[in-house]
């Protein structure tokens, strides 16, 4: 029940438009002590743990993000992302499919690149592209993404796989938090294709709330 409440309360924030994607973790994670008060579970040696966990936590992340950074100002530098941009839409073939290599590119840099630099890399070249090829701006978002999302969990640098192993025991193994994502992978790939054959999946809430 009391995440049920959290979830509730961190959706009704961004549906209502109180608070924006990034500011609603921060609305659940005050839902989260207001909850834990509430229930009488919020404790300063439990809030001083969770603390800490936090700051490990993103530390750890940051640190990714810095090298990873570093990395992909190489391959921009270098010119190797946008040569394989080029490749792809040099052809001049059939949008759907140059669409579809983009989203491979993605899910590439995924496993080698965190998120914000890929999209520091990615959107000039892409969204000139949807909009000179008439896609659907919610929709390629969406499908964007979902593309983000997979690369958390794509090893060696799936950040959620590096904060999972920063909170995990030391008797699991690395290679076993791995393994456990592939399950989520998967689903993660099969709600990407969906949305990609049926645009409605993505379209329709906003425009519902539109």
């Amino acid at each position: 029940m009391p995440l049920v409440l959290i979830f509730v309360i961190v959706v009704l924030s961004m549906a209502r438009g109180w608070a924006a994607p990034t500011e609603a973790a921060a609305v659940g994670a005050t839902a989260t002590l207001i909850v834990a008060a509430l229930y009488g579970a919020l404790t300063r040696k439990g809030f001083a743990a969770a603390l800490r966990g936090t700051a490990l936590a993103t530390g750890a992340i940051l640190f990714i993000i810095m090298g990873a950074s570093t990395y992909s100002q190489i391959l921009n530098f270098s010119g190797a992302t946008g040569g394989l941009i080029a490749a792809i839409t040099s052809g001049g073939g059939d949008p759907v499919l140059i669409l579809i290599g983009m989203l491979v590119i993605l899910i590439f840099l995924g496993f080698f690149i965190d998120q914000v630099s890929t999209m520091l890399m990615t959107i000039p070249f892409y969204m000139p592209l949807v909009q000179q090829f008439g896609f659907d701006k919610t929709w390629f978002g969406v499908l964007y993404m979902m593309c983000m999302q997979l690369g958390l969990l794509t090893p060696p640098f799936g950040l959620l796989l590096f904060a999972m192993r920063s909170v995990a025991p030391k008797e699991i193994a690395t290679r076993d938090i791995f393994r456990a994502a592939n399950p989520f992978m998967l689903l993660g790939l099969v709600a990407l294709i969906a949305v990609f054959l049926w645009p409605a999946l993505a379209t329709w809430l906003p425009k519902l709330l539109d």
